[in-house]
C-alpha cells in the first residue's frame, strides 16, 4: 500500500472511530480535500496534518504511526515498539535536535565577510586602498567594491 492511501485509510479509521464526519474537520481542511486524502487522490502537507490530528483530537505523531501501521499491515504498537528500537539502535534516542537548524553560510559568503572586516580594519588605520591590496593580496578594484558595499 502507497503512503498516500495508507494516510487515507488512518485518516478515515480514526475520522470514524472519533464518530467525526469531513466537515467536522472544516478548521484543518475543506470536505472536498479530506475525501480526496481519504481515497488517495492527494498527499497531505506535514502542517495540513497536524491540523487534521489536532481536529481529531490526537497528537500528530499518533496519526502518523496510524499511516505507518497501515502502510505496514501492522498494529500501532508494532510500529512503536520497531520505532523505539530504531532509535535505540542508531543512537537517536537521547539526541536533542537543535529547532531551527543552525544557519551555515557559503563558503565564498563566509570568505567574503572576513576579507571585509579585514578591510575596513585596515582602512581604519590609515592604509590606501591600494596599500590594502597588497598586504592582502587582492585587486585594488575588490578592495573598492567590498568598501562600496559596506556604504
Amino acid at each position: 500500500m502507497s503512503l498516500r492511501n495508507a494516510y487515507g485509510s488512518a485518516l478515515k479509521f480514526l475520522r470514524m472511530r472519533r464518530e467525526a464526519t469531513q466537515d467536522a474537520l472544516g478548521q484543518a481542511a475543506d470536505r472536498s480535500y479530506i475525501s480526496r486524502l481519504e481515497t488517495g487522490e492527494r498527499s497531505v502537507t506535514i502542517d495540513v496534518s497536524q491540523n487534521i490530528a489536532k481536529a481529531l483530537g490526537v497528537d500528530p505523531l499518533s496519526l502518523l504511526v496510524l499511516v505507518y501501521a497501515a502502510e505496514r499491515h501492522q498494529t500501532p504498537k508494532q510500529v512503536v515498539d520497531h520505532l523505539l528500537d530504531n532509535l535505540t539502535t542508531t543512537g537517536l534516542l537521547e539526541c536533542e535536535i537543535p529547532s531551527p537548524p543552525p544557519k551555515t553560510s557559503h563558503p565564498v559568503v563566509t570568505a567574503s565577510e572576513e576579507l571585509r572586516v579585514r578591510i575596513k580594519a585596515l582602512i581604519a588605520q590609515g592604509l590606501s586602498q591600494a596599500e590594502v591590496a597588497r598586504r592582502l593580496g587582492v585587486s585594488r578594484q575588490a578592495v573598492s567594491s567590498h568598501l562600496k558595499r559596506m556604504g
